[in-house]
């Protein structure tokens, strides 16, 4: 483990370097002495960075003395950049208090001479203490010889096309026979919609692949649910999270004016009850630890008749049988994956094929297999390892396979996981070690956003700044390489494959806890009465309380040194602000499901060193009126609704990021904040029309979130004048690349288009409905996403059409329809689009013309028109493997199925075709009145075809669920 060490100690150093240089080059006054030491202790400590490197890089891990050695680095970095923020503070603060006024500064410079001298000899003599702790760091270093060691750096690059190889790794080699298997077990050949409720519990020890295999069912079945939820529990479970996420998931909308925040558990276990009672719900429960968090979830999920199903995963057999009532048909314990299997997984990783391994390297590949077990988890880890060399030379590889516990594949044990995983950290670059290390701030199956830990990282002092490039797109480049090593798993990807937020695997973050716990990099905790008589200074501090807690306890610890604290829980403690002095990171999270809760957070405001501060709450959040202090921040993320932005946030001239509930409205000047990047959300309807003028004036502006709600309460003339405003501040933003809105704008309000355009936009999503395709739109080079509203289309398909790097559009058509209108996507343009929605209740008929956007996977068609008719030549999309229709037709009669399946083998590959058709009803010959037709073969995932019938019809309608065949002939 104490290579953990040395990548702290060097991430240390990193940050007290740059502030050593800025002290160098700064007007500081210095006397010529400090000047001296100040130089001489950057020379030493950059020779220490150097050295730390390459013990980072090495395959060998550092002796005891190296490690000792590293702990004292980075102390000594730690306390020396504490020093060094304070006395830069503290001339800061000296030079913002100069008195105006002749007689007054004449005084004050008076007084000045008298003191400075004293002032330069104390800051002299502070720094010559410094140079000497450095120094004799340095000399220990040597006098040691653990200059002697033998490194072999590891500089492999990385290939970070990650949802590829992420996507190989869950390919789900071994899992396709467990899926089917636990299936027959659960529907057989029964109908699912008569079933009682059942619950299948897989069981297995970590790492084998439960929870990938309870989804793999989850997504295979759920198409023949109403509703259904996936949830993790974890070792200490938040149930009222839990409760919170599900009733998301399976759709509840709360009524309106309705706090789900502060419902306690038995509002939520209520809500959830009645809501699934008529339902057939699929419901995945993940990772349960104890038997008492069952028994509450369970109370949620009611007993019908409806076939729902529940699936639960765990490591403890009586946990699994208590799920299953004991039913030991329904405790499915988990096996590890065949040697073949294994085999595939691991070569497919490794080179991309399973026959492309060369043979020198087959020996020793197979005794790797042997020790990994057949655990998932563990074939992954060491893969990815393994395909991040270059070289695949046979010495690394034995290297690699005696690291191995020789016994792990006979008796899986959590340490034995323990060392496959660390294999995984040792072979990490310098860079990724520290930033794998802080993931520890955040507790179990916590849902991880990228956004937030790469703005974290960077304020930490954790990216280095490559070759003028921003930190937080190098950041971005760091989590996705620690995606592509499987250190970190995707929770959320967006449609254009982005990766959004990611989770850690349980086993992962044991390894990550043992190596802070070691190395004092993290002190996390659920039990603040654990922290009492820690022998090392707390650098970083995670919380995560639930229930009453003793506040005087935190009170007794020294927190002046603490750089991050981060707080999570249900509990209402806030820790005592006002001890913290240096802090970089603030985060906190409060869930204590009381909106009458008062947190008072007015202590922060002298946390000079502040750069990044989110808070998340449900309950009432007091801010100080003053965080002109905070002078550093770079990122704001108020995430607690009612509350009111500190009136001199204006003032921040390093703010990058502001994030604000929707309906927050910001205070006067905000065109001051010329460094912001990031502004979400911007009412229009609530900021007085002064700000929406001065958001022109934000010209660093990249992503900008704009909301309308309550704009048509204003009276007409304001309205007006404040889209007519809003419009020549947009037209300013030259470097805007997201433009987007929370909510939709009502045509009739609608002013008009911008004259220009922020030519380096990438994302588009409407602002109103404009009455045409606006030319501008056609200069939008960058862009790759469009949702777009128009009144009429016409012939202005070809401006969109010419867009090549347009990957997903949506578009509407909102006039009122008449039957000669048409849309025909000709053979040309749209050369990358990948997704395409049309919505209209104007277009009467829809072709697509031989060639036509041949890049198109997903088809998505909403018709509304009376006049509607099938779309016609989706055969043409030969790339299409999504569709989804909905159409308003005059009758259901056989050629609509025909035109639908089009000669059954001529699916095109789609792997999901739904669709529904709103019609009235007429007799038709050969035609069966149908709820649902499934279609299942070896192309097709999912098929389905819905009506709704808007006339009543003469003929009896089979019950939801049951399923009818159709003869379809052969047709287009």
């Amino acid at each position: 483990m104490e290579a953990a060490v040395v990548s702290v100690s060097e991430g240390a150093i990193g940050s007290l370097l740059g502030k050593l240089g800025d002290l160098l080059a700064g007007n500081y006054n210095l006397l010529k002495e400090a000047i001296d030491d100040i130089v001489s202790l950057k020379a030493e400590l950059e020779s220490m960075r150097a050295f730390l490197e390459r013990m980072s890089e090495a395959d060998e891990e550092p002796d005891k003395q190296a490690k000792c050695w590293a702990n004292e680095v980075r102390d000594l970095s730690y306390d020396i950049e504490d020093s060094v923020d304070d006395f830069m503070r503290s001339v800061e603060c000296e030079s913002n208090s100069k008195p105006s006024g002749f007689l007054k500064g004449f005084i004050h410079r008076t007084m000045n001479l008298l003191t400075t001298m004293n002032s330069q000899h104390k800051i002299a003599k502070e720094f010559r203490g410094l140079k000497r702790r450095v120094v004799e760091a340095s000399e220990r270093r040597m006098r040691y010889k653990i200059d002697d060691a033998v490194f072999k750096p590891n500089n492999t690059p990385i290939d970070i096309h990650l949802l590829a190889l992420y996507e190989d790794k869950s390919g789900l080699v071994g899992i396709g026979g467990m899926r089917d298997e636990l299936i027959k077990l659960m529907v057989g050949e029964e109908d699912v919609s008569t079933q009682q409720m059942k619950v299948l519990s897989i069981l297995g020890f970590g790492g084998l692949g439960k929870t990938t295999l309870a989804n793999q069912i989850y997504r295979k079945l759920m198409c023949k649910f109403e509703c259904g939820a996936f949830v993790s529990v974890s070792q200490k479970p938040n149930i009222r999270n839990i409760f919170r996420r599900m009733l998301s998931e399976v759709g509840y909308e709360a009524p309106e004016g309705t706090n789900m925040d502060i419902w306690a558990e038995d509002e939520l276990i209520s809500a959830l009850r009645k809501f699934l009672t008529d339902k057939r719900y699929f419901i995945v429960i993940d990772d349960v630890w104890d038997e008492t968090a069952w028994n509450v979830i369970r109370c949620a999920l009611p007993k019908n008749s409806k076939g729902s199903m529940v699936i639960t995963t765990t490591r403890i057999d009586t946990v699994a049988r208590a799920c299953c009532s004991n039913q030991r048909d329904y405790v499915y314990k988990m096996k590890s994956l065949s040697h073949k299997d294994s085999r595939k997984l691991f070569f497919k990783r490794v080179f991309g094929s399973e026959d492309a391994c060369p043979l020198y390297l087959e020996e020793v590949s197979a005794q790797i297999l042997k020790r990994c077990g057949g655990l998932p988890l563990a074939i992954v880890t060491i893969s990815s390892l393994l395909a991040s060399e270059q070289s695949k030379l046979k010495e690394h590889w034995e290297h690699i396979m005696d690291s191995l516990a020789p016994n792990f594949e006979v008796k899986p044990t959590l340490e034995g996981m323990r060392k496959i995983l660390n294999l995984s950290y040792i072979n990490l670059p310098h860079y990724l070690k520290t930033c794998m290390l802080y993931l520890c701030i955040y507790p179990e199956d916590y849902i991880i956003k990228k956004n937030d830990l790469v703005r974290q990282w960077v304020a930490q002092g954790f990216v280095s700044k490559a070759h003028g490039r921003d930190p937080e797109n190098v950041a971005e480049g760091y989590f996705n390489e620690l995606i592509n090593r499987s250190i970190i798993q995707p929770a959320d990807t967006d449609r254009y494959n982005e990766v959004l937020s990611c989770r850690l695997h349980d086993m992962m973050l044991d390894l990550i806890i043992h190596k802070c716990r070691e190395d004092n990099f993290i002190t996390a905790t659920d039990d603040i009465q654990a922290m009492i008589g820690l022998p090392d200074k707390v650098r970083r501090l995670s919380l995560n309380l639930d229930g009453i807690i003793d506040g005087t306890v935190l009170e007794t610890i020294r927190l002046l040194q603490v750089r991050a604290l981060a707080r999570f829980g249900a509990s209402a403690y806030a820790p005592p602000l006002l001890k913290f002095k240096h802090l970089r990171v603030l985060a906190l999270e409060f869930s204590c499901g009381n909106h009458q809760e008062i947190i008072d957070l007015t202590g922060m405001s002298h946390l000079f060193q502040l750069r990044y501060l989110k808070i998340e709450a449900d309950c009432k959040i007091v801010l100080p009126n003053n965080i002109r202090g905070l002078e550093q921040l770079e990122t704001l993320e108020l995430g607690a609704y009612g509350l009111e932005v500190p009136s001199d946030v204006i003032h921040l001239q390093g703010l990058l990021h502001l994030i604000i509930p929707s309906e927050t409205n910001l205070p006067g000047g905000i065109g001051n904040m010329k460094s912001l990047c990031t502004l979400h959300a911007f009412h229009v309807g609530l900021n007085p029309i002064d700000n929406i003028r001065d958001l022109g004036d934000l010209t660093n502006l990249r992503d900008l979130r704009i909301c309308f709600a309550k704009l048509e309460a204003l009276d007409d003339m304001e309205r007006r004048q404040r889209l007519d405003v809003l419009r020549c501040s947009l037209e300013k933003l030259c470097n805007l690349r997201y433009l987007l809105t929370d909510s939709k704008i009502s045509s009739t309000y609608a002013l008009n288009p911008l004259s220009t355009s922020p030519c380096l936009l990438r994302r588009l999503q409407r602002l109103w409905v404009f009455s045409r395709v606006p030319v501008w739109i056609g200069e939008l080079h960058n862009l790759f996403d469009l949702d777009l509203a128009v009144e009429v289309l016409e012939n202005d398909i070809g401006i969109l059409a010419q867009l090549q790097s347009l990957s997903h559009l949506k578009l509407h058509i909102e006039g009122t329809p008449k039957a000669e209108d048409k849309l025909v996507i000709c053979g040309t343009g749209f050369p990358v689009l990948k997704a395409f929605r049309l919505s209209s209740k104007k277009i009467s008929e829809l072709t697509f013309e031989a060639g036509a956007m041949p890049s198109v996977q997903e088809l998505d068609i909403r018709l509304d028109s009376h006049y509607g008719t099938y779309p016609m030549g989706i055969k043409h999309l030969l790339s299409l493997k999504n569709i989804h229709v909905k159409l308003w037709v005059l009758s259901l009669l056989d050629d609509g199925f025909s035109w639908i399946m089009y000669g059954q083998k001529r699916i095109l590959r789609a792997k999901h075709l739904r669709c529904y058709f709103r019609c009235t009803y007429k007799q038709s010959q050969g035609c069966k009145a149908i709820r649902r037709v499934q279609r299942t073969d070896n192309d097709t995932e999912s098929f389905h075809i819905m009506y709704d019938f808007k006339h009543t019809c003469n003929h009896t309608l089979p019950q939801p669920g049951q399923e009818q065949s159709v003869q379809v002939p052969q047709l287009m």
